[in-house]
């Protein structure tokens, strides 16, 4: 005997839904969704919601690792243009403009981490990367149009 998706109780015959859960999902069809209907649908899909998690799991903690060291070195390097090669690599100033572009993008990271979902340190080494990322493309388009 199948059951139902939604409510899982017992169908008779080769029905896919209960007439209860029918009733609920094709009342509405004639009428269009506004958007923030259309986005707390998909959010709130326990199914989409299972795969998701599913994802994040399978992901190793090496990938996340190297994702925080990818978005470190972008800082880095935004920090070092920062002077535009007044110093070195490795200077004082440098690198202490390299611990605030890390600590912002970091923070920003966590922030929208923590707002989005409950907390993950694998999503936020990945939002760290997409922000640090972000963050360079932006400032090396200004360096490369105003240096001289």
């Amino acid at each position: 005997m199948s059951q139902c998706p939604d409510c899982g109780c017992d169908l008779p015959g080769v029905q896919s839904l209960c007439p209860k859960c029918y009733d609920a999902k094709y009342t509405d069809v004639g009428r269009p969704k506004s958007v923030l209907e259309s986005i707390r649908e998909f959010g709130s899909n326990p199914r989409r919601r299972q795969v998701v998690e599913d994802r994040i799991s399978a992901q190793p903690w090496w990938l996340a690792w190297l994702f925080a060291a990818i978005g470190v070195g972008l800082d880095w390097r935004c920090a070092f243009e920062w002077f535009a090669g007044k110093y070195a690599f490795y200077s004082e100033p440098v690198l202490d403009r390299a611990i605030l572009v890390v600590l912002a993008c970091a923070g920003v990271a966590l922030f929208v981490n923590w707002v989005t979902r409950e907390p993950r340190l694998r999503v936020a080494s990945t939002l760290f990367l997409a922000f640090s990322a972000c963050l360079y493309r932006f400032l090396s388009n200004h360096w490369t149009a105003y240096r001289r």
